[in-house]
């Protein structure tokens, strides 16, 4: 009886072991996830960037794109090297910029093809006080597709904020 009793805590903690290795490692809402993270820090700008840092930081993100990204903010509508231009263009407020994506909603369908929901949010932080300013939020949703292993953005809309 004790015997029996061993392989049956060994098939269940190694089918523990499995299902906690596919969440880590396989899962694609995680993946997803992660590269929304790291599309959020390409984003986000430290107070004292340099030029060429700043396109440094910019160029890295052809990595997390499809080569046919679409990008829409509000009416207006990028392309890829358009919308790479406007981010290396950007203004950014004295505190610098840090962008993170929240309360992200990944599906994932079975064609390769995946939507993501989150809510981007923007700070920086106040010159004077060092302490973290919001500067609003959006509603974004990504297209996404797999291609050669990874997942790539293909469309990003970005909702307009209601105008006050």
């Amino acid at each position: 009886m004790k015997a029996n009793g061993s392989v049956y805590v060994s098939l269940v903690l190694a089918a523990l072991a499995g299902y906690f290795v596919y969440q880590w490692w396989f899962n694609p809402n995680r993946i997803i996830k992660q590269r929304l993270g790291e599309v959020a820090a390409a984003l986000s700008a430290p107070a004292d960037e340099q030029p060429m840092t700043r396109l440094t930081r910019v160029a890295a993100l052809r990595r997390y794109v499809d080569e046919h990204l679409r990008v829409t903010i509000g009416r207006s509508q990028y392309s890829r090297d358009e919308a790479f231009g406007v981010a290396a263009a950007w203004q950014l407020p004295p505190g610098g910029v840090h962008l993170d994506f929240a309360d992200v909603d990944v599906r994932v369908n079975s064609d390769g093809s995946a939507r993501a929901f989150a809510t981007a949010q923007m700070t920086t932080r106040n010159v004077q006080t060092q302490q973290p300013e919001s500067l609003g939020s959006v509603e974004v949703s990504f297209s996404l597709s797999k291609q050669n292993g990874e997942w790539l953005i293909a469309e990003a809309d970005v909702k307009q904020p209601p105008t006050r």
